[in-house]
């Protein structure tokens, strides 16, 4: 598998961010974040401001998103500032209910882990599987059986299908 998807066009992560914002992941001039669902608008093929909205690295640089990776669009999704900061490199999982610190559009922070709101579970999975696929990086045992059942419980849908056919046209590659 890491054959078939690891060889790919690199683009620099200006012009990745660009696409994303401006091709990828904008409807009709507005840009949604995968974790608050907060929507913004923006003009037709501007960029927006980073107070307005940020990309999120599903696989954090920290963990190892640098060099080609981080600017890989498969992994690259449009988030609130305050949703993204507050997730920051923390692993994805399930949520202490008597610790929650962040709590907006339905995912949550206990300071431990961060955990995405229904509609976007599947996607931060599969984007998960793929970087640890393309870029040979481990997943630890906690967090691949919470990404699992998320990919379980939200199935990939029709968008989320034509934004990976959107990367590809772009990447050459799923």
């Amino acid at each position: 598998l890491h054959n078939e998807v690891a060889k790919h066009k690199v683009y620099s992560y200006k012009e990745a961010r660009k696409f994303m914002y401006t091709q990828i992941d904008n409807r009709n001039g507005t840009l949604e974040c995968v974790y608050t669902g907060k929507v913004i608008s923006v003009p037709a093929g501007k960029m927006p401001s980073s107070s307005q909205i940020n990309c999120e690295h599903t696989w954090p640089q920290s963990k190892g998103a640098t060099g080609d990776a981080k600017s890989d669009m498969h992994h690259l999704f449009p988030t609130d500032p305050n949703a993204n900061s507050t997730r920051g490199s923390f692993p994805f999982g399930t949520v202490n209910p008597s610790c929650v610190k962040f709590n907006e559009g339905g995912s949550k922070f206990d300071g431990d882990v961060f955990e995405v709101r229904r509609q976007h579970r599947g996607n931060v999975a599969r984007a998960m599987f793929y970087f640890s696929t393309v870029y040979e990086m481990p997943i630890d045992a906690e967090q691949e059986a919470t990404l699992r059942k998320w990919h379980k419980e939200d199935p990939v849908d029709a968008n989320e299908i034509a934004r990976n056919d959107s990367i590809e046209a772009l990447q050459h590659n799923r």
